[in-house]
């Protein structure tokens, strides 16, 4: 019948640096190379010291590289600015842990649309996601319309 490839399609590593500074406690460095989409990619980690509580994050994707910023306010609540050093667009995200594994995240692009996900675990080992995105503006004649999807996501 049919020939069989065996081909590499990807590959992904990761090396963690800890390190002995107050300002800076680790360094993540994950590079990847995708043969099949013929992309490279390598996203470089940097954790604060002390409380651990920030993180930037430099993904240096050939089409869009990104630089975010991770900050834990508390337990519950954690901000991700993100900024495309491509074309400077920012995209500002807020999650809140709800508890017992929900959460909600609200993801701005003050050019299009905001999203909001939020995610209701559930005792039978699974969640409920509901995705709800508004766009800013209208499409020509058309007036907003809001795009609201829910789905349910088991876990075996």
């Amino acid at each position: 019948g049919s020939q069989q490839k065996n081909v590499l399609e990807s590959v992904r590593a990761s090396v963690l640096f800890n390190l002995p500074y107050a300002s800076v406690s680790s360094v993540r460095l994950t590079p990847s190379i995708d043969f099949a989409k013929q992309d490279m990619a390598c996203v470089v980690e940097a954790v604060t010291g002390g409380s651990a509580r920030t993180k930037a994050v430099l993904n240096l994707q050939y089409l869009n590289p990104t630089l975010a910023v991770v900050h834990s306010l508390d337990d519950r609540n954690t901000i991700a600015p993100e900024i495309s050093l491509y074309n400077a667009k920012i995209i500002y995200q807020w999650t809140v842990a709800l508890g017992n594994g929900s959460s909600l995240r609200t993801k701005v692009d003050p050019t299009s649309s905001i999203h909001v996900t939020w995610t209701d675990q559930s005792a039978a080992g699974g969640s409920w996601v509901t995705d709800c995105k508004l766009p800013l503006e209208g499409t020509g004649l058309h007036a907003l319309a809001a795009d609201v999807r829910v789905r349910r996501q088991f876990r075996f």
